[in-house]
């Protein structure tokens, strides 16, 4: 008891990590005491079954649509896309001539524009609008715009819809993560994350399986312009949706009554307690200059440029390692994301039990590394052992992606800082997403040597500043328990006015 009154005195006039003067922050133990008798235990254990049940399918089934018709671009390639729009798949080339490989790159690559430059603004709309609403406006947009792909007939017109998709997902997915940050602990966003992302995986093989199915529809309609009607559409109904189903914040929300909207308050003042007013501006500085979301970013950097190339090239890379007929193509991209979903599941509930995300992150980077090793030296005619190394590619990249963004929410110390910060995180991590689209020009087939050695190196890349990163941040949280004691489990930290600078906020390393 004395040395939790003792670590109380010292932080009532502390230094300003970000300005070196002295600020005066009110004392941890005014916040209202954690209730800990069991029949608050039992309430608040059904609570975040109810709340898991609300929210985790809910982004569970945005994000698989998401990724759904971010990637079908790949699959609709195989069934003529990229054709001339006056040969019989009516595609997006000129005349009879088909999209070049710089051409259909360029197609890939400006989805990627699009979410870059609307992922800040993406994430400061969660702060700002109403959630439910903000989701729903970002859902129904990017559903029209991959609609819309069905008209293209030049490219463009398909380039025009691509940086629209973009924008839209932009808008939506960025501040999933920061949203999920108003509900849950620190130490609980690993899984959590993992029902956000991890229906990427799924996403991939189903689209593949979809495109599968499609591929033996028989219509006049071309099977891509199918692909893209049959995808878009439950996305469109699922965003109206949206606006009925998604809770809008813990203090304010329409979901929860009585004990449970009780429960919803307290769990928001527990850990890290933000007084949220309006956005302020010495957050929003501060947010930029801290080094740790540049750290972060270049972690999440060289992940995305790998998943870009994941995305954009898988049916093309498995058809060229001998699986030549389209539809077979696109079936067998189902096991490589099948393994991703299983191991990204393991990995998030690994991290979350362990409290630790850069350790994660370097051994499946590190076990990426040897993969694509694999796939860049094996011979042409070993199929099965470069199918392998594709598998088991795809599931660590895949896998280190809840982890990532998990570990960059976890440490933005207050909402503003995680607005703007995720914003900023992932606007500046997928320029690697745009790099990622130019890894396997078709030229390169089919052994795409180069793309493979290219991908080795970002995953040496993001395994070194993963484990740097967790190193560094260890330092900080020691030298923060011996200057002020170590945090005492139950108090909640005000972070209103010091966010991750407040003296007993303890990094997620």
């Amino acid at each position: 008891m004395t040395e939790k009154m003792e670590a109380a005195d010292e932080s009532q006039h502390i230094e300003d990590p970000y300005t070196q003067t002295s600020v005066e922050v009110e004392n941890n133990e005014k916040e209202p005491p954690v209730r800990q008798d069991e029949e608050w235990i039992k309430a608040q254990k059904k609570y975040l079954r109810k709340l898991d049940g609300i929210l985790l399918p809910a982004v569970s089934l945005l994000y698989f649509f998401e990724y759904l018709d971010r990637g079908n671009v790949a699959n609709a390639k195989l069934y003529g896309l990229e054709s001339g729009h006056d040969s019989k798949e009516q595609g997006a080339g000129s005349g009879t001539n088909s999209l070049t490989s710089s051409q259909w790159q360029l197609v890939v690559m400006i989805f990627y524009v699009g979410l870059v430059l609307f992922q800040v603004p993406g994430c400061i709309g969660y702060r700002v609008f109403s959630p439910s609403k903000w989701i729903a406006f970002g859902v129904c947009g990017w559903a029209t715009a991959s609609l819309l792909q069905c008209t293209v007939y030049n490219l463009a017109g398909e380039l025009v819809c691509r940086i629209f998709i973009g924008t839209f997902e932009g808008l939506f997915g960025t501040g999933i993560v920061y949203y999920l940050s108003l509900w849950y602990h620190r130490t609980e966003m690993g899984m959590r994350v993992f029902w956000f992302l991890g229906p990427t995986s799924i996403a991939g093989a189903f689209g593949g399986l979809i495109a599968y199915g499609i591929g033996h529809i028989q219509s006049d309609t071309p099977a891509w312009k199918l692909l893209f009607v049959i995808e878009a559409l439950p996305t469109f109904c699922l965003g109206l949706f949206c606006l009925y189903w998604i809770p809008d914040r813990p203090l304010k929300n329409s979901r929860f009554s009585g004990i449970d909207q009780e429960i919803a308050g307290a769990r928001y003042c527990n850990e890290s307690f933000d007084k949220a007013g309006p956005i302020r501006k010495q957050h929003i500085i501060w947010t930029i200059t801290d080094w740790r979301l540049y750290v972060q970013a270049a972690i999440y950097l060289p992940t995305a440029a790998l998943l870009a190339s994941i995305s954009g090239f898988l049916p093309t890379i498995i058809r060229d390692l001998g699986y030549k007929e389209a539809a077979k193509a696109n079936l067998m991209t189902v096991p490589p994301y099948a393994c991703a979903f299983v191991l990204m599941y393991l990995a998030s509930y690994s991290s979350d039990y362990f409290h630790d995300r850069g350790r994660h992150v370097t051994v499946l980077m590190s076990i990426s590394t040897v993969a694509y090793a694999l796939l860049a030296t094996l011979p042409e005619s070993n199929l099965h052992g470069k199918y392998a190394c594709v598998c088991i590619a795809v599931a660590c990249v895949y896998a280190t992606y809840p982890p990532t963004h998990a570990w960059a929410a976890n440490n933005f110390g207050n909402e503003t800082k995680r607005s703007v910060g995720m914003g900023l995180y992932t606007a500046l991590g997928n320029l690697g997403s745009i790099a990622g689209t130019f890894f396997y020009p078709s030229t390169d087939g089919p052994q795409f040597k180069k793309g493979h050695f290219i991908c080795m190196g970002l995953s040496v890349a993001t395994a070194v500043f993963a484990l740097a990163n967790h190193l560094v941040l260890e330092a900080i949280n020691r030298r923060r328990d011996k200057k002020y004691g170590k945090p005492v489990p139950g108090v909640p930290v005000d972070v209103s006015e010091l966010a991750d600078g407040a003296p007993m906020f303890r990094f997620i390393t």
